[in-house]
């Protein structure tokens, strides 16, 4: 499964845990969606953990993609379709401009 779906689908559990009125907070959004990436990302994940300060899921979400193409770059050409739309997804954006998945 790609990050993309990775994070559409926890957004989507998300989702439905709040329609029952159950909210998840962002850190512990960053927490599920770390503990479901699996033994593959344990460096990455251990880089976000240790971090001095908190990480939003919005940013959370863009270092997996930016990790994700950098892991694809190295172990092939790197010139898939998945991979220039990521490294455009933010394009255009300041600091202030991050999207939230909550509606």
């Amino acid at each position: 499964m790609n990050i993309s779906d990775y994070s559409t689908k926890v957004k989507d559990l998300v989702d439905a845990l709040a329609s029952i009125v159950a909210f998840v907070d962002d850190e512990d959004l960053v927490a599920i969606t770390l503990n479901g990436l699996g033994k593959d990302n344990s460096q990455f994940c251990t880089s976000i953990t240790i971090r001095k300060t908190f990480l939003d899921f919005q940013d959370l979400i863009t270092l997996l993609i930016s990790e994700n193409m950098r892991i694809v770059g190295t172990s092939s050409n790197g010139g898939s379709q998945e991979n220039a739309f990521y490294s455009n997804i933010n394009r255009g954006k300041g600091r202030g401009g991050k999207t939230s998945f909550r509606g």
